[in-house]
């Protein structure tokens, strides 16, 4: 095998508002990429394991910055399909501080992504893979990308490649009632299906305590192992043989919470790919979420030593 994961979907520019500004009156943006199956991938290599991101990128400096730049982190960016016309998807981001929310505008519609011809895309490369993994926003983005991602889903499925999916539903893209029907067969076929607490209540009105969340997604998926993210108060994850695990967050101060929860699928991954355990591969999960809420940024820029010592509640504030 040529990777521990693989993954397709979009990555875009992410323009920051400074802490303290507002975007209608700032003049000045922090300039970054972001995008979750990118996330989750730079996470994973900055771990040590290979990974390779599978995309659609204008041939100009905006496509050049995101493939060079994921490169950079360790990602393997050959699948990419590279056009001469198009853009690429750009995001805004309003930082807020407690009690204003962080907001997000989103410019990334007629990316070349969404473009993309799900007959003429390669996916030959999910036979080269440990491991598959995708999120629901990537469906949400075009006709094309829905087909291309389940194309993909099916394939690695028909290969024997595990799947993750990792539901991430996105209201500024498409509504709760579109999402919930697209979304329901990529669960269904989902070895680990992760949900945050809101998106299974908003998209199919799973509700109650932690437990009967992920119960009831369980009975509706029946996914190997169901992971419901639950924020500040942690995760639990059951398997469909009734393992269950539930863990608290790790404390940590908040610097930016954009991309903790794709730093918490790809600790949950890199603790779970190689032989299941679920209770390490949830202690990976939160403390990797924990560190990346420290870091600016949607990449988690995390050592595996670092990740290591915040499981082992080693804390030093000068490394000298």
């Amino acid at each position: 095998m040529r990777w521990d994961m693989a993954s397709f979907g979009e990555t875009m520019i992410r323009l920051a508002v400074p802490v303290g500004e507002r975007l209608e009156t700032t003049t000045r943006l922090d300039v970054g990429i972001g995008g979750a199956e990118a996330n989750v991938l730079v996470a994973l290599a900055r771990l040590g394991r290979r990974t390779a991101w599978a995309s659609v990128l204008p041939r100009n400096p905006l496509g050049e910055r995101i493939a060079r730049e994921l490169a950079w982190h360790g990602v393997d960016t050959s699948l990419v399909q590279w056009v001469e016309q198009g853009r690429v998807g750009v995001y805004f981001l309003d930082t807020g501080i407690p009690p204003r929310p962080t907001m997000v505008l989103y410019d990334r519609a007629g990316s070349a992504i969404a473009a993309v011809d799900p007959e003429a895309f390669p996916v030959e490369w999910t036979a080269e893979t440990r491991w598959l993994h995708l999120t629901g926003i990537t469906p949400a983005l075009s006709e094309g990308c829905q087909q291309l991602a389940w194309k993909l889903l099916l394939r690695a499925r028909a290969l024997g490649v595990p799947v993750s999916f990792d539901v991430n539903y996105r209201s500024r893209l498409w509504s709760s009632e579109e999402a919930a029907q697209a979304l329901a067969p990529f669960c269904a076929q989902a070895t680990v299906l992760l949900c945050g607490e809101g998106d299974a209540r908003t998209l199919w009105g799973v509700d109650g305590a932690p437990e009967q969340i992920v119960a009831g997604l369980t009975e509706r998926f029946g996914a190997a192992v169901t992971v419901v993210t639950l924020g500040d108060g942690g995760a639990i994850a059951l398997t469909r043989d009734g393992n269950l695990v539930k863990i608290g967050a790790l404390p940590a101060t908040v610097i930016d919470r954009v991309g903790a929860g794709d730093a918490f699928a790809a600790g949950f991954l890199h603790g779970y790919v190689d032989d299941g355990d679920l209770e390490r591969a949830m202690r990976y999960g939160t403390a990797l979420a924990a560190l990346k809420l420290t870091v600016r940024g949607d990449l988690a820029l995390v050592t595996a030593a670092e990740l290591e010592a915040a499981l082992r509640d080693v804390r030093r504030t000068i490394v000298r």
